[in-house]
C-alpha cells in the first residue's frame, strides 16, 4: 500500500475540457469488441464489455472506428455507422459508459484509401484517397474531389452530432494508424498540388476543417481529440519533424493531440508492432514521440500510448511534462481496475500486460476480446450475473437532490453505512421549485416518496449541514459520493444582472415576480418552454421565446419534446429560433435574428439557458476517502434517468472490486 495522491499525484488530478470534466489522467483508447450486430452497431456484449472497463475508474471509454463516409454506408455488420437512428446500442453503450462515472468518447474514421480492403473497388465503385492510385492488393482509388471532400467533412460532423445526441460527451478523430486522415496529412500520399495538398498546412486542411465543423454542430465546448501518427516508422515515411509540424497545425483547433504512431502501410510487421507495442520494445517506448511534439504544441493537451499499464512510469511520463495524458488499451484489457487501484493505494495489485497480442489475434480471428491472463475480460455477461460479494462500508452521501437520496437508498439497502448530507433544511434539490406546477404533480410526488424512504430507513440524515473537505475527512467515510448538483448558466449579455432579469428556477418557485408583465425567456430547452406553458396556462402571462438554435432542445427525449411543441401551440407562445439574444434592458431584449437585428419587449426577462454542473465543487473531495464517485448534475447536467441511474450504478460498486 502506498499514500496514492503522494506517490501519483499527476495520474489522478482531475481535468477539465471544455465543460466536461475527467476524474484522472488515465484515458482508454479504442480497443474495440468485434461483436457487431446487424446495421453496423455494437452488440449488447460489446456494450457490456465497455461498461465493464468504465468501472475499472478510467477517465474515457472509447468506442472505435465509427465510420464517417456516407459513400460507405451499406446494409450488413460493417461499417460501424452511428448516424442510424435505430442503433440504439451506441446509446446504450454511451448510458452504461457514463452512469459508471467515465466519459464516453466516439472514434470517428474515414478509411480513405484502404475503404475496399474486404470488399474490393473497381472503377465503378473505387474507393477515395488523396490522389488517383492502384493498392498493393489491387484494388483502384480515386482521387477525392473538392465535392467528396465536402461530403466526407460533413460526414463527420454529422457523426460527431449524432455521437453527441446518443450521450457520448467527446469524439476523437483517427488520424493515424493508415486511415484517411492520415493519408491526406502524410506526405508519403498525399502529393496534390491543391488547397488539400503540398505543404503541411495544406495537408492538414481536411482535419482541421472537419474539427470546425463538429464545432460549429456540437458546439464550441464540446471536446475533439485527433490521434495522429508522431512518426510514419519506416524510412519511407515520414519522422518526428514532420510529426511536429503536423501537430502545430492541429494546436489549439484539437483539444487533445492523441500521439500513436503507423506507417500507411499499417499492417506492415515493423510498424504494426511500434503501433501496438509488442514485448520486444522497451516500456513506453512510443512515449518518445508526444515528448517531442509536447515541446512544440502551445495550446492543446498531449497524449501518449502505447503499451503502457506500469503506474509509476505512467506518473513520471506526467510529471516530467511529456504528456498530458497517458493512454491504455491492452493493459485496460487486461487489468480493467488499474485505475481503481491507482487510487486506492495498490499498485502492486495491478496485474500488467504482457503484450503478447493474444488480445488481438484472438478478436480477428475469432471476433472475440480475451485476455491471455484476464479470464473475465470478454465474458462481462455472465459474470454480470455474479457480482462479486462486497466489502461494507461507511459512506457520505453529499448533496440530498434527485441523486444524493437515490444513492443513499441503493447503498443502505446493500447494508453499507450511510451517512446523507444536505446544506438546505429539506431533501429534493433544485427540483423542488417546481413543485406547485400541476404538470409536475408526480415528480413531486416521487422527492416526497423518497424523502419518506430515507426517513424510515436508519439513514443517518443531517439537514442544514454544509460539507467541506475538512468535514468529510474527519467522518473517516470508506466512499464519498458527491452528489452536489448545478448551478443556473449566466449569459454573457450586457443587462444580464438587471433588475429585470431572473432565472427560471426563481420564476417557478414564484410566479409573482412576473405576473401581469410581458416577459421574454431566453432558451428554447424543456425549462424554458415548459416555465412558458406553465406561466401562460395557470397566469396568463404572454411570454414569447428567443432560442440560439433551430429548434426546441429536447435533450434526447423526443418523444415528450412532441408534448411540449403541443403545448406550446396550444397556449400559442412564439418562439424566435435561430436568434441570439445581444443585449437586455428595462424595455426589452435587443436581438441579433435571421432577418437582422430586432428588439423584443418585455417587462422581465427569464433566463433558461442551462444549468452548470458544480464539478469543481465535487472534486475538492475527491482525496477524501478511499473510493469516490460523482453522480448526477454535478457531473452532467442531464435529465432524471441520468440522476438515478448514475447514483444505482455508483451505489451498486460501493465495496466491490476492491
Amino acid at each position: 500500500m502506498v499514500n496514492a495522491y503522494e506517490t501519483f499525484p499527476h495520474l489522478l488530478a482531475p481535468l477539465k475540457i471544455g465543460n466536461v470534466m475527467f476524474r484522472n489522467r488515465i484515458f482508454a483508447s479504442p480497443i474495440s469488441s468485434a461483436e457487431i450486430v446487424i446495421d453496423g452497431q455494437p452488440a449488447l456484449q460489446a456494450v457490456m464489455y465497455h461498461e465493464r472497463k468504465a468501472m475499472g475508474g478510467a477517465a474515457v471509454i472509447t468506442y472505435g472506428e465509427v465510420d464517417t463516409d456516407p459513400a460507405d454506408y451499406r446494409e450488413g455488420r460493417y461499417p460501424r455507422e452511428v448516424t442510424r437512428r435505430s442503433n440504439y446500442n451506441y446509446a446504450r453503450l454511451s448510458s452504461m459508459v457514463t452512469r459508471q462515472g467515465a466519459v464516453a468518447s466516439l472514434e470517428l474514421c474515414f478509411s480513405g484509401a484502404f475503404a475496399r480492403m474486404y470488399t474490393g473497388g473497381g472503377d465503378v465503385n473505387p474507393a477515395w484517397g488523396p490522389v488517383d492510385m492502384t493498392m498493393a492488393m489491387g484494388w483502384k482509388v480515386k482521387a477525392m474531389t473538392e465535392e467528396r471532400i465536402q461530403e466526407v467533412i460533413e460526414g463527420f460532423a454529422q457523426a460527431a452530432l449524432a455521437g453527441k445526441q446518443a450521450g457520448y460527451d467527446m469524439v476523437c478523430l483517427h488520424g493515424s494508424h493508415g486511415f484517411g486522415l492520415q493519408q491526406f496529412m502524410s506526405p508519403t500520399m498525399n502529393t496534390r498540388t491543391d488547397q488539400w495538398g503540398g505543404s503541411t498546412e495544406n495537408r492538414c486542411r481536411f482535419p482541421v476543417e472537419i474539427i470546425k465543423a463538429i464545432k460549429r454542430l456540437c458546439g464550441q465546448d464540446y471536446p475533439v481529440e485527433i490521434r495522429i501518427s508522431g512518426s510514419e516508422v519506416l524510412e519511407s515515411g515520414f519522422g518526428i519533424d514532420e510529426g511536429i509540424r503536423i501537430a502545430q497545425q492541429l494546436d489549439g483547433v484539437a483539444d487533445i493531440i492523441h500521439v500513436s504512431v503507423s506507417a500507411l502501410d499499417r499492417f506492415n510487421a515493423e510498424s504494426f508492432s511500434r503501433t501496438h507495442l509488442s514485448m520486444f520494445y522497451p516500456h513506453g517506448f512510443n512515449v518518445q514521440y508526444a515528448a517531442e511534439i509536447k515541446k512544440h504544441v502551445k495550446k492543446s493537451l498531449v497524449g501518449t500510448v502505447g503499451g503502457l499499464s506500469d503506474p509509476y512510469l505512467m506518473e513520471e511520463i506526467l510529471a516530467t511534462g511529456k504528456a498530458d495524458i497517458v493512454y491504455m488499451a491492452r493493459g485496460l484489457v487486461c487489468d480493467p481496475d488499474i485505475p481503481n487501484k491507482i487510487r486506492q493505494g495498490r499498485p502492486e495489485d495491478i496485474r500488467k500486460c504482457l503484450r503478447c497480442l493474444t488480445c488481438f489475434s484472438a478478436g480477428v480471428g475469432h471476433g472475440d476480446l480475451v485476455c491471455a491472463i484476464n479470464p473475465e475480460i470478454g465474458r462481462e455477461t455472465e459474470v454480470h450475473y455474479a457480482l462479486p460479494p462486497h466489502e461494507k462500508h461507511r459512506v457520505l452521501v453529499i448533496g440530498g437532490g434527485i441523486s444524493g437520496m437515490q444513492a443513499a437508498l441503493s447503498a443502505n439497502k446493500l447494508g453499507h453505512d450511510v451517512i446523507l448530507c444536505e446544506k438546505s433544511g429539506e431533501l429534493g434539490g433544485k427540483i423542488l421549485c417546481e413543485k406547485d406546477v400541476p404538470f409536475k404533480v408526480n415528480l413531486h410526488a416521487y422527492i416526497m416518496q423518497q424523502a419518506a424512504l430515507i426517513a424510515k430507513s436508519n439513514i443517518d440524515l443531517r439537514l442544514n449541514t454544509e460539507v467541506t473537505p475538512e468535514y468529510a475527512e474527519k467522518e473517516k467515510a470508506d466512499t464519498i459520493i458527491a452528489a452536489v448538483g448545478s448551478s443556473p448558466i449566466i449569459p454573457k449579455i450586457p443587462g444580464v444582472d438587471g433588475k429585470n432579469v431572473y432565472q427560471a428556477t426563481d420564476v417557478f418557485s414564484d410566479p409573482s415576480l412576473v405576473k401581469g408583465k410581458k416577459v421574454v425567456i431566453l432558451g428554447a430547452g424543456f425549462v424554458g418552454t415548459e416555465l412558458a406553458i406553465y406561466l401562460k396556462s395557470e397566469f396568463g402571462v404572454e411570454c414569447e421565446i428567443v432560442e440560439m438554435l433551430g429548434m426546441i432542445s429536447t435533450g434526447g427525449n423526443s418523444t415528450h419534446g412532441s408534448a411540449v411543441r403541443d403545448m406550446i401551440a396550444q397556449n400559442d407562445v412564439p418562439i424566435h429560433f435561430n436568434t441570439k439574444a445581444l443585449e437586455i434592458s428595462s424595455s426589452g431584449v435587443k436581438c441579433q435574428g435571421p432577418d437582422g437585428e430586432v428588439t423584443y419587449s418585455s417587462d422581465a426577462v427569464i433566463l433558461a439557458v442551462g444549468m452548470s454542473p458544480l464539478q469543481e465543487e465535487a472534486v475538492k473531495f475527491h482525496k477524501c476517502a478511499k473510493d469516490f464517485y460523482m453522480i448526477g448534475e454535478c457531473r452532467k447536467a442531464a435529465n432524471i434517468l441520468f440522476a438515478t441511474s448514475s447514483a444505482y450504478s455508483a451505489a451498486k460498486l460501493i465495496g466491490r472490486y476492491c
